[in-house]
């Protein structure tokens, strides 16, 4: 397994500062509901562009399918044991995709924790930024969500940068 020592030092990372950062949240959660910690300001008015609050949630992102945890939770489960078993397609020996493959595991793994063993079984989340040009205060969400956010969008672009080497290989090359 020390072929895949990136995934799992990039996995242990995003785990475990997921959980110490939930633990830290839930033990704050009285003050930081009514009293959010401010991080970046530089607004007028209530909001905040970052700040640290408390809320859960019991679906997915933008409480999606919030009405079907269990499913939720088995997805999950189902997203996991998939990589695994798909590791070799998904070139998990390659360095790039062992860090995208371990942010997104690390991620679902921190979340899917929470929905096992919280009660109730719904996400913690608490990093709130508010988006002044759009007036648009974005979902509340956490460091799992951002370790699945961070590993799907490298994921897309190393995706597009594969193909297009791929087609570069394939233009024969004139005399």
């Amino acid at each position: 397994m020390t072929i895949y020592k990136r995934f799992w030092a990039v996995f242990t990372v995003v785990y475990f500062l997921d959980l110490a950062t939930k633990h830290w949240v839930v033990q704050h959660a009285q003050s930081l509901r009514s009293d959010p910690i401010v991080l970046i300001d530089g607004i007028s008015g209530l909001d905040a562009l970052l700040e640290i609050t408390y809320v859960t949630n019991p679906g997915a992102a933008w409480s999606m399918l919030s009405d079907y945890p269990e499913f939720l939770t088995v997805l999950a489960g189902i997203a996991l044991i998939s990589i695994y078993i798909f590791r070799t397609q998904l070139e998990l020996k390659s360095n790039p995709q062992q860090f995208i493959f371990g942010s997104i595991c690390g991620g679902i793994a921190g979340n899917l924790t929470d929905r096992l063993f919280r009660e109730p079984a719904e996400v913690v989340d608490f990093i709130d930024v508010y988006l002044p040009l759009v007036e648009y205060d974005y979902p509340v969400f956490n460091i799992a969500d951002s370790g699945i956010f961070v590993g799907a969008f490298f994921y897309f672009f190393w995706s597009i940068l594969e193909v297009k080497n791929e087609k570069a290989k394939e233009i024969p090359v004139s005399n």
